[in-house]
């Protein structure tokens, strides 16, 4: 059927704009830096509500925003280990578990746009990351999974001889996600080798990580923690097979796609106006 054609059997229905070309990849890197912004906020703000609600349940006092928690005093409550992990922890796994099934979902759609991969992509990217970058940032700052992980480990060595296990063990496993951001290509063109495969993954993740982690430092504003830059920054272990122009990925088939990467010329506008709205919601403070 039309619908279900690839683009390696679509060459005629290539858009009019090089793919390769810079005002192309510009779009490209926009367009993915807008998805990865929106999704980390996402991630972000469920953590943030999911540790408040927990923290307001066992009277700990707090002042509450979209994405960032200031603790206002000690609690009179006597902390156990399991209620820190339930309150510190549950968090990170619970995202960890929906990022699974994302990709388990991910692996079964076959006709999504390649708009809806890429949003999919990034969303189980940061999902499925918050334990292993919550350790990673935890090994110096005590926040969300650090709590956990400082309160489990106080030895500063041992934290950080775990944490580069982890980060071993991510880098072991990049190949992977440099693949699933591979399979949301909306052109064939850049599967042709690998030198268009880094540029592609170069504009999707590599650059969009860089410029959206820092956009988001605005809303961590005025950084009560560092917990959650710190996370952004142990994202970038991915980098380490992006910049990597040896990797090459065959056997991947994508569908046939829309020509544009932007629907018309006012929503990067509209990307714009809905971040910054969301960074004025963000201002707010709510006493807990």
């Amino acid at each position: 059927m039309e619908s279900e054609k690839t683009e390696d059997a679509a060459q005629t229905d290539m858009p009019d704009q090089d793919p390769l070309s810079s005002h192309a990849l510009f779009e490209l890197r926009l367009f993915s830096t807008c998805i990865f912004v929106f999704a980390a906020l996402l991630v972000q703000g469920l953590l943030t509500f999911h540790t408040a609600f927990l923290l307001k349940t066992f009277a700990y006092p707090i002042q509450y925003r979209l994405f960032t928690i200031n603790y206002l005093s000690e609690s009179a409550t006597s902390w156990t280990l399991d209620q820190v992990y339930f309150v510190y922890a549950s968090g990170p796994l619970i995202l960890s578990v929906f990022g699974y099934l994302l990709l388990v979902t991910l692996k079964k759609i076959t006709t999504a746009s390649w708009k809806i991969k890429l949003a999919m992509a990034w969303m189980a990217f940061l999902m499925v990351n918050a334990i292993p970058c919550g350790l990673i940032a935890g090994v110096f700052f005590f926040d969300s999974l650090g709590v956990a992980f400082q309160w489990s480990v106080n030895i500063f060595i041992v934290r950080v001889l775990i944490a580069l296990a982890v980060f071993l063990i991510l880098v072991f496993f990049n190949r992977y996600w440099s693949r699933l951001f591979i399979k949301a290509s909306y052109t064939s063109v850049f599967l042709k080798n690998r030198k268009n495969q880094k540029a592609f993954l170069i504009n999707v993740y590599f650059r969009p990580w860089i410029y959206g982690s820092f956009i988001l430092m605005f809303f961590n504003w005025p950084f009560y923690s560092f917990f959650w830059p710190a996370s952004l920054l142990s994202l970038g272990y991915l980098s380490i097979s992006v910049l990597n122009q040896a990797q090459s990925f065959s056997k991947i088939h994508i569908m046939k796609s829309e020509k544009r990467i932007f629907a018309n010329r006012f929503q990067i506008l509209y990307f714009i106006i809905a971040i910054a709205l969301i960074w004025v919601a963000g201002t707010f403070r709510i006493n807990l």
